[in-house]
């Protein structure tokens, strides 16, 4: 019996032949195809497609590129190189996977505590941060602490 596969949800495309410049924040899924210049801050994940060019800092619950990206990168979650895509500036992230073949001209940084975060943590200027997502692509639920005794 095959398994069915999830197919992740795109609420917004910036599709192919398209260039925009500003600021994208979203709560749920965004893929880029086009061109974008700016800043990107998501609730849901982000994909850039093998037609994609981003200019842009980004920060999301999971990052997955098959383009081209310059900038800075911030996943709660899994930061995702594609064989075809191409990574420029900073990357932290709570688990990563590059496939051969891809570019990745970047300072990394593996930071599991992105992926510890309440899913309601509240950023420096009061608006919600994305909710956070383990290594393997679960929500991460945060633990009770056990107290010594």
């Amino acid at each position: 019996m095959r398994r069915k596969r999830s197919i992740p949800v795109t609420d917004t495309l910036i599709g192919r032949g398209t260039s925009s410049e500003g600021r994208i924040e979203c709560d749920a899924g965004l893929r880029i195809d086009g061109e974008f210049s700016g800043e990107i801050v998501c609730r849901g994940d982000v994909v850039i497609g093998e037609s994609g060019v981003v200019r842009s800092n980004v920060e999301a619950r999971s990052v997955t590129v098959a383009g081209k990206l310059f900038g800075s990168v911030k996943s709660h979650g899994r930061f995702t190189l594609l064989a075809s895509g191409e990574m420029n500036g900073d990357v932290a992230a709570a688990g990563y996977v590059i496939e051969g073949g891809a570019r990745l001209n970047a300072d990394c940084r593996t930071d599991p505590s992105l992926a510890e975060g309440r899913a309601d943590a509240q950023r420096d200027d009061g608006r919600k941060q994305p909710a956070p997502v383990a290594a393997d692509g679960r929500i991460a639920v945060p633990q009770a602490k056990k107290q010594a005794g």
